[in-house]
């Protein structure tokens, strides 16, 4: 259907040549009626339409028509024709469109001037094998990639006619053995061949037939096998040779391309090991490379001589091999032309410029071992740089004043060095295209961006772990498009300015581990922020209940002094997964707003000031996998509905929607762009360097704070509601925390058994119910949580004898300590000897008055552990350099110190369940 403002246009414009209606809402057969007139079009777009059914006779009506685009419609049945065609059509492309089979393409035959065929992107499958393509005599490009092919016809040579020069079957899932290339390999006059991002395991021998093969892409397969007799057979016309991302092992000879003469790219690498890449020291090739890759490569005992004669080199990636020494320069003098070297995951030991200026635009020597400080003069030598990665070496001194003489540059990385001093006033002055900063994990020191700074194109700036003091200075303002901030473990101070809740494209803050103070630091709605971590700092006062983050995905708040309630509006925000509250003095009831649709997969409210029921409305966050609700008072007992979360069987297909590392996966989109004789860095910045950053959650699991993030993430559920004041007993439905992992209820004043139903939880590793009231026998059935890495079920009022049996057989007398009445192994406990007798009622009316003759002992009880205390910190004090010195005595002391804050945590407990 058209858009009927358009209809008296096409009516009027009979004549056009050339007509773009992409993304026009258009439906139904091809070609439709409105369109008939226009017989003199050569050129018809209709890209991104609904067209369903492709009439083939339809397209005698255009008898000047050369290219149509009918990609990304619905077209998924034709009509023969009857006749044959006087069509012109040169190029059709019915890419991304839901055809499974080539009887769909009815009538494709008679397109006998058919030169372009692009089917990609559809959902053939199964094996390449079709003559609707036998009568297209003129066929020369053929693009049948993103489809789920698995084989290919042995006839396949025959059915598609040898006129075909370009073949495009990437991103399939080919997997062929020898026999399975002969269809490709009676295409005598196939110029360039992409069979690249498959299953491919064998080397295609037979390729050598293919003389006038030019292109030749085998990345991303699985290949293994003698890759030096299959490169010495290749035809010697080739221009372009890919092996990126195989399986290859053992040697390569660089000088089994001794036939090539034409070639102006080479690829290899490996992802199973490194490759042994040798040549003979009299060999020079005849040809003059442009792109060379040799990754994950072993050259460190290689001399790449034949690198000497080529002088027309513009991109170079030697990253991860085994080269050591000095930075090759004459690499860089011999070439002038290069543009991109890559020398990454080396040993390299010293960075030496050349020295003439030279117009390298790309410089990568990351994770090296060089201990030199940077030549001072690199802005002088490399004015052209747009990216500089310095990172993971061992660079010292200042940062060159020289590299605000860099006018293009847009990436800097010198992170994890040991680079200290201030920033050059001339850098922050005159790198105005900086589009990323990291200088993470450095020394540097000093405030930062004062009024002169004038970084106006940043994006992402990354300070991290570093000396730098004061406070945020207006000159940060001047970067308009700043979408990353992170400040965090510094030691900036004061208040945080208000205009920083004003930068309108901050999506992502981190300001953790400073000395920051004053009052929650957005005071109204920031529509665009989604990550803020302000934890580990001084900031109090209550969060605005009128808060706005509609885009807000994590929230960490932890290790402030941050009071009141928490604003309903939180838990609101549609995207929220992370929210960190942990060691504030928030207080009052939690969750009073709480929306059913939350997103909300961490929730974490340990060591706060809650003192009220758990209140049976959390349940309603039904996403939530990770729940620590320990180190507070709430009372009352566990409630029963925590399988209705994440932690549940019910939910366990829920993934937490989390994103990728921050990387440098900018290196990524230059080591697969082509050359060109100008690299467009600034699509590279925009596409591949987005600030993304990873969440990571730690937790507290087996008695230890793990961190958690990615797929890791995902698939953890814990449940911690330790050291609270929860009473009753613990819920059988306890049992159906299906996906739970860890599980903490310690400290508490539970009682009653162990509910057998915790047998049923497969997956948990730790389990932690210390430090309660439960009494009765161990369930055997414990011992079949073969998955437990982490059980503590010491001092309970537990009996019986221990089921030291399956699993349980991996923990020792540490596990059930405190519980008098256990016996049998690992104890020394025997439970022969061990009578306990049958209350009576004389019994128990004797504990009744020993209870009441306790309680008048009280009062001198809580003077003795008062004494304790007093002589704990005067002894301390007292052998405090004693014990710095003798190691040994120090780990017994403070063994000691942890055994009496367990005896006084108990105490208080034993008093707060009474």
């Amino acid at each position: 259907m058209f858009d009927n403002s358009i209809v008296p246009f096409l009516s009027a414009a009979t004549s056009l040549r050339t007509l773009h209606l992409e993304s026009n809402y258009m439906e139904g057969v091809f070609p439709p009626q409105e369109l008939t007139n226009m017989t003199k079009l050569r050129v018809l777009n209709l890209k991104d339409n609904s067209f369903s059914f492709l009439s083939v006779q339809g397209l005698t009506e255009f008898r000047e028509l050369e290219v149509l685009d009918l990609s990304f419609n619905g077209v998924n049945d034709s009509e023969a024709s009857h006749r044959s065609s006087t069509a012109k059509l040169k190029t059709l492309d019915l890419s991304f469109n839901p055809l499974s089979d080539f009887s769909q393409l009815k009538g494709l035959e008679s397109l006998r001037e058919l030169a372009v065929l692009k089917l990609r992107g559809n959902k053939f499958n199964h094996t390449l094998s079709t003559h609707v393509l036998k009568a297209l005599k003129k066929l020369q490009e053929l693009d049948l990639s993103d489809n789920r092919f698995t084989n290919l016809d042995h006839g396949l040579g025959l059915v598609i006619p040898t006129s075909l020069q370009v073949l495009d079957l990437k991103r399939n899932q080919l997997s062929l053995a020898q026999e399975g290339y002969l269809g490709i390999c009676r295409l005598v006059n196939l110029m360039e061949l992409d069979l690249s991002s498959n299953a491919l395991t064998s080397l295609p021998y037979c390729l050598g037939n293919l003389t006038h093969l030019r292109t030749l892409d085998l990345s991303n397969n699985t290949l293994n096998g003698n890759l030096s007799a299959f490169a010495s057979g290749l035809p010697p016309v080739l221009e372009y040779l890919s092996l990126l991302d195989n399986n290859f092992t053992g040697s390569f000879l660089f000088n089994s391309l001794v036939n090539q003469t034409r070639l102006t790219v080479f690829k290899l690498s490996s992802k199973v090991g490194m490759i042994e890449v040798q040549t003979e020291n009299s060999w020079a090739p005849l040809f003059q490379l442009k792109i060379l890759h040799l990754s994950n490569c072993n050259l460190g005992s290689t001399t790449l001589g034949f690198l000497v004669d080529q002088y027309d080199l513009c991109f170079v990636d030697l990253s991860h091999n085994k080269l050591t020494g000095t930075f090759p320069t004459w690499l860089v003098k011999n070439n002038t032309r290069l543009q991109t070297i890559l020398l990454g995951r080396n040993s390299l030991t010293k960075l030496q410029l050349p020295m003439r200026v030279h117009g390298l635009q790309v410089l990568d020597i990351s994770s090296n071992m060089i201990y030199d400080s940077i030549q001072e003069d690199i802005g002088v030598v490399f004015p052209g740089l747009r990216f500089i990665n310095f990172s993971s070496n061992h660079f010292q001194g200042t940062i060159p004043s020289s590299i605000g003489k860099m006018k293009s540059l847009q990436v800097l990385d010198m992170s994890s060095n040991d680079l200290y001093g201030q920033l050059p006033r001339t850098f922050l002055s005159g790198c105005s295209s900086l589009k990323v900063l990291k200088l993470s994990n450095n020394q540097l020191q000093g405030t930062i961006f004062l009024k002169h700074a004038n970084l106006t194109g940043l994006v992402g700036l990354f300070l991290d772990g570093n000396n730098f003091t004061g406070s945020l200075e207006k000159g940060l303002l001047k970067s308009k498009n700043l979408t990353l901030l992170d400040i965090s473990d510094n030691r900036f101070s004061g208040m945080l300015p208000l205009w920083i809740g004003r930068m309108s494209s901050l999506t992502y803050l981190y300001m953790s581990g400073n000395q920051l103070k004053g009052p929650f630091p957005f005071q109204r709605q920031s529509p665009w922020l989604e990550v803020m971590d302000i934890s580990h700092n001084s900031f109090s006062g209550s969060i605005p209940k009128d808060v706005d983050f509609p885009s807000l995905r994590e929230l960490r708040l932890q290790s402030n002094e941050f009071m009141g309630s928490i604003p309903g509006n939180l838990f609101k925000a549609a995207g929220l997964e992370v929210l960190d509250l942990r060691n504030n003095n928030f207080s009052g009831k939690i969750l009073n707003a709480i929306d059913k649709t939350s997103k909300l997969r961490v929730l974490l409210l340990r060591n706060n000031s809650f003192q009220s029921y758990i209140p049976e409305k959390i349940c309603q966050l039904s996403e939530v996998g990770l729940l620590d609700l320990s180190h507070n008072k709430f009372r009352g007992s566990i409630p029963s509905c925590f399988s209705k979360m994440s932690l549940g069987a019910e939910n366990n297909d829920r993934v937490m929607s989390l994103v990728a590392d921050f990387d440098f996966s900018y290196i990524t989109f230059l080591r697969h762009c082509q050359y060109s004789s100008h690299l467009n860095l600034d699509d590279g910045v925009r596409n591949g360097y987005q600030p993304k950053p990873a969440t990571i959650v730690d937790f507290l699991t087996k008695s230890r704070y793990e961190a958690y993030q990615g797929d890791i993430l995902n698939y953890m559920h814990g449940l911690d509601l330790s050291s609270n004041e929860l009473s009753g007993e613990i819920p059988v439905e306890i049992g159906d925390l299906q996906n739970i992992r860890s599980l903490n209820l310690s400290s508490n004043c539970l009682t009653g058994s162990i509910p057998d139903s915790i047998s049923k939880l497969k997956g948990l590793e730790s389990l932690d119910l210390s430090n309660n009231k439960l009494d009765g026998s161990i369930p055997p059935v414990l011992a079949d949580l073969n998955s437990l890495g982490y059980l503590n079920i010491s001092f309970n009022n537990l009996s019986g004898e221990i089921p030291f049996k399956g699993h349980l057989v991996t923990f020792d007398e540490k596990s059930y300590i405190g519980n008098a009445h256990l016996c049998g192994l690992p104890t020394n406990k025997s439970c022969i000897s061990l009578r306990v007798p049958e209350p009576s009622v004389t019994s128990q009316t004797n504990e009744e008055d020993s209870e009441e003759e306790e309680e008048g002992d009280v009062i001198d009880i809580v003077w003795f552990y008062w004494t304790c205390a007093s002589v704990y910190i005067s002894t301390s004090l007292a052998l405090f350099a004693f014990l710095c010195i003798d190691t040994r005595w120090s780990r017994e002391w403070f063994y000691r110190v942890d055994q009496s804050v367990s005896h006084l945590q108990r105490f208080k407990r034993s008093h707060v369940c009474n």
